[in-house]
């Protein structure tokens, strides 16, 4: 009697895989010419309806199928103009990674709610690359000292003042007789007894950071530490990959094992707003919630979707969880530098006050010009993303912003060592039909405005100290916490956060291979490229080194770890122990070695322990 129920049952469910939307994408050949030719082959679709997607390529052309119509930013959608099975040809740019596919395919249908298609992929078989990258190998002996960051000084077998360990196994370098910042020393007893000496609670926390690293049991010993950059900073993108608040804890955990001091919280671009500011509710409102365009392709509800296409997601911090992270981040001897970044780069700020002005008719803090007719291209493919600097509007905004910041750090009970203003990229063609420089002079000295009537510091990239006036740039040093310098090799006279995107990006991909994931722009990033980062070839008063991890390219937490871990050591070595130049390849070679030595036997086996995700 069974039977025809099953036979029913097999008939509906064969009939709704027949009729249910899916895509389906192949990766074609390159032409002698570069070109790729890619299919997209869209399954079950209604007549009239349009799909969205998104994918970091433009320049299509079609060779056959409806056009691909770019939107902004990393969207794309296509008008359906029949049902069924609809096929798309059209010659790209080769991929250069599997991760770089077009992804998220939405289908949307007028009076429907919006559908997120399963879709398949079908790439090239080509073979992985073995980049020596992957596989580094390390002959090092691992000794009882031997953590990361490394260890200054160390002296084994105090109580009889021999080193069994040998010369040539240990490091053993005299005691400091002036104590810097976070300087501390640990004696350990033949009873594997521990005592600590520290000027401050800096060098105590790195002390007890370094005893639950040793191995156990404790060797008999003596070390000396100390960092050699009082800046030692991660910088972290939650505008265009969203990480929750539990998710932020648990990357200041592994900054606090590596002894970072800094937070460089990046909470504010063109693809969202996230942190709440009680005073301006539509930032958050709107400009950190996203959903398709309507049909007429007005962003009415929220803003459009980001790099990782999700609809329908909340992608920000209440005051509550900022100083919830805040605090955390603090008894770890953490700041938090946050980021809102102006006045490129603002779009999502844009947009949500132009839903507030909509909704209240006031007009007071518009943050672009509605006659504005610029005509440009961001480097992230926005049109509408630069601020109209010479609003007054604009000033009073940022004044809102600022004084929420300091009020949630204030009470908090935190330090606020500066609001980074960002400043990059702003692209050619934004502020049409008024002088370039003399709109960055009005925004330079509007933001020094609102930092001297708060007795608060600046910081930004290093494109806010570029071509300013003596008096402007004199002014911006007397506020200015740091630059960071990104693409060159500083600027004399400025406070330098050593960011260089070739050695310190961490969303760079680690190699070519196909199935990594990441950007290449600058190069590819492993742990070998980040340790050879020489911080005193650059110029400036280097205060410290930084790591940075855009999300444009993230997808989940398992993304996030496994572009920290390892080569973020790297960065950290280095901002902990600089290493002025190696005399010769070999030297330099057999420095790795022994980092990549104890990186392997120390620090990879707590990641496996802790369940991240990591590239062995």
């Amino acid at each position: 009697m069974r039977k025809p129920a099953i036979i029913l049952l097999l008939a509906f469910l064969t009939t709704a895989c027949a009729t249910t939307p899916w895509a389906e994408w192949t990766e074609g050949e390159t032409d002698p010419e570069g070109h790729a030719l890619q299919t997209l082959v869209l399954h079950n679709m209604p007549r009239g309806g349009r799909v969205w997607f998104q994918e970091l390529f433009d320049g299509k052309t079609i060779l056959e199928g409806p056009a691909m119509n770019h939107y902004q930013g990393t969207s794309w959608y296509i008008d359906l103009p029949s049902s069924g099975t609809i096929t798309i040809k059209y010659l790209g740019r080769p991929l250069p990674r599997q991760r770089w596919a077009p992804e998220a395919f939405i289908l949307q249908q007028k009076g429907k709610p919006d559908k997120p298609l399963e879709t398949t992929y079908h790439f090239r078989n080509l073979p992985a690359m073995e980049t020596a990258s992957k596989y580094f190998n390390s002959h090092y002996e691992v000794q009882p000292a031997d953590i990361l960051p490394q260890v200054k000084s160390i002296h084994y077998n105090i109580e009889n003042e021999q080193d069994t360990l040998g010369d040539t196994k240990g490091k053993n370098f005299p005691m400091t007789e002036t104590h810097p910042d976070g300087w501390y020393r640990i004696t350990i007893n033949a009873n594997g007894a521990a005592h600590v000496e520290a000027d401050e609670e800096d060098g105590a926390f790195y002390a007890q950071t370094t005893l639950e690293k040793l191995p156990k049991p404790l060797a008999p010993m003596t070390l000396e530490d100390w960092p050699d950059h009082d800046y030692r900073g991660f910088m972290l993108d939650v505008a265009r990959d969203f990480r929750s608040v539990d998710e932020v804890l648990k990357i200041i955990d592994i900054m606090a094992s590596w002894k970072l001091n800094t937070l460089h919280f990046h909470l504010a671009d063109d693809e969202s707003w996230c942190l709440e500011i009680k005073d301006l509710p539509d930032l958050t409102d709107y400009g950190a919630h996203h959903a398709l365009p309507d049909w007429n392709l007005h962003e009415t509800t929220a803003l459009k979707p980001s790099a990782n296409g999700r609809i329908g997601n909340t992608s920000y911090y209440t005051a509550e969880e900022y100083q919830r992270i805040l605090r955390y981040a603090w008894e770890r001897r953490i700041k938090v530098v946050p980021e809102f970044d102006t006045p490129g780069h603002s779009r999502a700020s844009i947009k949500a006050m132009q839903v507030y002005e909509q909704r209240t008719g006031d007009a007071s803090l518009r943050l672009q010009d509605p006659a504005d007719t610029s005509h440009y291209w961001s480097a992230q493919d926005f049109t509408d993303n630069v601020l109209s600097v010479e609003l007054p509007s604009v000033y009073k905004f940022y004044g809102i912003v600022f004084d929420e910041v300091i009020r949630l750090h204030r009470e908090a009970e935190v330090p606020l060592p500066a609001i980074h203003i960002g400043g990059d990229e702003v692209p050619q063609g934004a502020w049409a039909g008024r002088d370039r420089h003399a709109q960055k002079e009005r925004f330079m000295n509007g933001m020094l405005d609102l930092a001297e009537q708060r007795g608060i510091r600046l910081a930004g990239w290093e494109d806010i100290a570029r071509g300013l006036e003596p008096a402007t740039e004199a002014r911006l040093k007397r506020s200015l916490y740091f630059i960071n310098v990104w693409n060159t090799k500083g600027l004399e006279g400025f406070p330098v956060v050593l960011c260089p995107a070739a050695y310190t990006y961490l969303d760079l991909a680690y190699s070519p291979d196909p199935t990594e994931m990441g950007l290449h722009w600058a190069g590819y990033v492993d742990e070998r490229k980040a340790f050879s980062l020489q911080p005193n070839a650059y110029i400036g008063d280097i205060i410290g080194v930084e790591a940075a991890l855009w999300s444009s390219q993230l997808r989940s937490f398992d993304d996030v770890t496994y572009q920290m871990l390892p080569k973020g050591l790297g960065v950290a070595e280095r901002a902990w122990n600089t290493h002025k130049e190696w005399a010769s390849e070999k030297d330099f070679h057999e420095d790795f070695d022994r980092f990549y030595g104890i990186l392997r036997n120390h620090e990879m086996p707590e990641w496996e322990k802790q369940g991240y995700a990591y590239r062995h």
